[in-house]
Parts: C-alpha cells; structure tokens; sequence
C-alpha cells in the first residue's frame, strides 16, 4: 500500500471551492475528490516517497515540499474549512469528526478557520495562519 505525502483541505459542500484551491496550486499535482459529506483539494508533490520517511533524507524532502505547500496555502483564496499536510492526510476528518474533535492540538501543521478554532475553544497552541485562519505550526517530518 503506498504512503502519500500531500496537503489536503475540506473544502464544505462546493466542489467549485475545492477546484479554485485547485487552480491556486498551478503546477503542483492536484485531486478534487468528495468525501460524502464535502469536497477536498488534496497536492500531493511528485518524487516524494510513497512508503513513508524511512530515512532522514526522505523526511527531510517531505518537510522542504510541506513548508512550500503551508507557504503558497497562506496565500490562497479562503474556500477551506480546515487543511493538514503529512503522510494520509486525505480524508483524515470529516468535518463533522473534525469539530467533535476534543483536543486539534494533537494535530501538528493543523489550519482551520476562525470559525473552527473559535468552536473548539480558541486554544492558544493555535497561532495566526492567514487572514480567517489559525494554525498548529507544521513542524516537519520524521524519519522512523
């Protein structure tokens, strides 16, 4: 089974959302999907490991390639809900399991909106991301 690196970000019940924060990643590989319940943008880099960070090397494109993607999402149009970038991350909460959710700070890189974070509490772990959103700083990723 492989392991993919990418940044996704739910996106709500508008898939056209979901394709203008496509459209903002020009030239990154993109996937428009639904869940079911909303629609997802996910950038998954090419030449990235597919089994995981095995080794420092491995770990250390990823993290270069997540902090790219963090920087160009600041700037994107606010059309996302929330936006996480790691290994899997497609689909790793609907939005209902998001905001059910008792501590977001167990996810490190974690964007959400104000709405979100006001929601779950406005923990102070959570800093300023862009404007409408907070964040969980990304802190990179590890070899195993």
């Amino acid at each position: 089974m492989a392991w993919i690196y990418a940044l996704n970000a739910e996106c709500g019940p508008r898939e056209n959302h979901a394709r203008d924060l496509a459209r903002h990643f020009e030239g990154w590989p993109a996937r428009v999907f639904s869940d079911g319940a909303g629609w997802w943008c996910g950038i998954a880099p090419e030449d990235l490991s597919s089994n995981g960070a095995h080794t420092a090397a491995e770990a250390a494109a990823m993290t270069a390639a997540g902090r790219q993607l963090y920087w160009l999402l600041r700037t994107a149009p606010p059309v996302y809900r929330y936006a996480l970038a790691g290994v899997e991350t497609d689909e790793f909460r609907t939005y209902a399991d998001l905001v059910a959710e008792r501590d977001l700070t167990i996810f490190p890189g974690l964007v959400v909106s104000e709405d979100i974070w006001a929601a779950a509490g406005r923990r102070a772990a959570f800093s300023d991301f862009a404007p409408g959103y907070r964040w969980l700083p990304y802190r990179g990723e590890t070899h195993r």
